[in-house]
């Protein structure tokens, strides 16, 4: 009797000794990006991570919709950075350099959940070098010696199933006989160099892949540069209908490569997938994005 109340009183003690390990919880289903139209363009964003920071300590980089734990009680302050996957690559995940960070106090509670949905706007020092949203009367891009084929305009109140944001965007169709697209800005872009940040921002939806880089300027002499980045074709898993996707390219590099260029262009270019025998790709809020 003796050694079963030792046992007792030991599992006990034990029992009390255990650290409470129970989470509070935060849930972050999405960003939502307010932007001022005529300064920034529309709202569309392709915020695939949140970068959590309590208290000035780093919590970790989590994707959306994210629902994470966190071992702490009481009044906390949050910072919430968005983030990115640059040229739409998974390993390629990044904070966003041109969003505001999202700041808050939190009260935590054990066991229980608060949800969070951050709210961010472009940083006030941030300007648009280039912003093609297909409303204006004439598009950005001008198509090339080698294109078969140009970027259209695609009216909403025709195809109210394609368009978007906004009542136009551009379109890009490829047959066997007109297989190659390619066209670059009709504007010489002023990019920074030296190292500052400088991005391509750009909504798609397509059924065949196209690639985008950078063309350098310099005193009549021209370099293309190899393509940055590749969209593809996407559907709906399991489903027919398509959707629209953000892809983030960061230019710096390429930019940087060229420090004497007096200009820059950015060029797009599309041959027809050998598994189509018609390729579509529709593009909207074309941004270049930098710092003033």
């Amino acid at each position: 009797m003796k050694h079963l109340l030792l046992l007792i009183s030991s599992a006990f003690l034990l029992f009390s000794c255990k650290e409470d390990t129970t989470p509070a919880w935060i849930e972050i289903p999405d960003f939502q990006l307010n932007t001022v139209e005529a300064i920034h363009g529309v709202n569309s964003h392709g915020i695939s991570d949140a970068w959590v920071y309590m208290d000035g300590d780093a919590l970790g980089v989590f994707e959306l919709p994210a629902r994470i734990p966190i071992l702490a009680e009481g009044q906390h302050e949050f910072i919430i950075i968005a983030g990115v996957k640059n040229y739409g690559m998974n390993s390629r995940r990044i904070k966003y350099p041109f969003f505001k960070s999202y700041t808050t106090s939190l009260n935590l509670i054990k066991g229980e959940t608060i949800l969070v949905n951050p709210i961010i706007t472009y940083k006030d020092e941030v300007t648009l070098a280039l912003l093609e949203d297909f409303e204006d009367t004439g598009i950005e891009f001008t198509k090339t010696n080698i294109s078969d084929t140009s970027l259209v305009f695609i009216e909403k109140s025709t195809h109210p199933e394609i368009v978007k944001y906004g009542l136009r965007c551009g379109g890009i169709f490829l047959t066997e006989t007109d297989s190659i697209f390619k066209a670059a800005t009709s504007t010489f872009l002023d990019l920074p160099k030296g190292g500052e940040d400088v991005f391509m921002e750009m909504d798609f939806l397509c059924n065949n892949s196209c690639v985008m880089g950078v063309i350098a300027q310099n005193s009549g002499a021209t370099f293309e540069n190899t393509p940055l980045a590749e969209i593809f074709p996407h559907v709906n898993l399991g489903q027919s209908e398509w959707f629209w996707r953000k892809i983030y390219i960061d230019l710096k590099d390429d930019v940087n490569q060229h420090q004497n260029a007096t200009s820059y262009e950015v060029y797009l270019l599309s041959v027809l997938d050998p598994a189509n025998t018609f390729g579509e790709i529709y593009l909207d809020n074309i941004k270049i994005v930098r710092y003033e």
